[in-house]
């Protein structure tokens, strides 16, 4: 007889395909913390080196990132500073970590676009 094998079950979102094959899907980069891990991997950084910057130690750094509150003001302009980064991407931060936290900005309101 045949040997009956079980199925695995896969859980949704898993990149593959029912022939097992990978599906590359861009994800949108849409939080704070995906944008500073983003800009750390480009500039060739670790984590752990905010750790330093933000005056904590490593393991608060970790902490922070898998949290689910919102990054604050001042980590994230310690870590623009750290990155380097230019006013555009440092306004980008600033604008989704407002978002994070609760405040209902209107981006239209910001670039002088009226409805």
């Amino acid at each position: 007889m045949a040997e009956i094998t079980r199925i695995r079950l896969q859980h949704a979102n898993n990149g593959m395909a029912a022939g097992g094959r990978p599906i590359r899907i861009p994800r949108s980069i849409d939080s704070v913390r995906a944008h500073l891990k983003r800009h750390l991997v480009e500039e060739g950084k670790r984590m752990q080196d905010l750790a330093d910057v933000w005056g904590c130690s490593k393991h608060n750094v970790y902490d922070l990132f898998y949290r689910d509150r919102p990054i604050s003001p001042t980590h994230i302009e310690l870590a623009a500073k750290l990155l380097g980064l230019d006013e555009f991407d440092t306004n980008e931060l600033r604008l989704l970590g407002a978002r994070e936290a609760g405040w209902h900005i209107d981006a239209n309101f910001l670039l002088g676009r009226l409805p």
